[in-house]
């Protein structure tokens, strides 16, 4: 976790490679980089799930230790990552970000040795986004969804019947076992979070 928020910000790489996936970098950039130097990782890409300050804050300065290194996110999301208000910054900290590779709905990715298949899941954010590596059986929901929970949709371009769209693709299409990454708190499965909500 970094940040006031305590934001989960993952490093996702093949077993026993070096190769690694920054997601959601939202603060401590020199503590992502002490945590990536103990593991011996060599950062290759930088993935958001959507823009809202508390998911992005050390990406400038991870840019600047990784020269080079891409940042990742949805092409729907470039207005939340550049507005302050839209940004959500009026709660903490602002540094815009302009993403190096724009992705959308049905595009995939072979980073670091992962294959990830791009998954829009508005509601949290008008382009919010879940990265599904389908043969790990990982989700990185971001705000999305959460252990027993979901994100706010009380924020600039979010939408409650959009996320409860996006709740239902994501509860009711992927199988139970994937495991569920959040941008805040614990991990779940897809099979838990559907018992909860009410689709078992």
């Amino acid at each position: 976790m970094v940040g006031e928020i305590e934001t989960n910000c993952y490093l996702l790489h093949a077993e026993g490679a070096k190769e690694a996936l920054i997601v959601d970098p939202g603060d401590e950039a020199r503590r992502i980089r002490t945590k990536i130097e103990t593991e011996r990782l060599v950062p290759v890409a930088i993935l958001l799930t959507h823009g809202h300050f508390d998911h992005t804050l050390a990406v400038g300065t991870l840019r600047k230790m990784y020269p080079g290194i891409p940042v990742y996110a949805c092409l729907d999301e470039k207005a939340v990552l550049t507005d302050p208000y839209m940004n959500a910054s009026f709660m903490g900290k602002f540094e815009p970000v302009d993403a190096d590779i724009w992705v959308k709905e049905g595009d995939e990715l072979d980073l670091a040795g992962l294959h990830c298949k791009v998954l829009h899941t508005p509601g949290h954010t008008i382009g919010s986004i879940c990265y599904y590596f389908e043969e790990d059986k990982v989700l990185v929901a971001g705000d999305t969804l959460f252990f027993t929970g979901f994100g706010r949709t009380d924020l600039p371009t979010g939408s409650a019947a959009q996320l409860k769209k996006s709740l239902e693709r994501l509860l009711l299409t992927l199988p139970e076992d994937v495991i569920v990454l959040p941008g805040h708190g614990r991990t779940t499965t897809i099979g838990f979070e559907k018992s909860v909500e009410g689709f078992a």
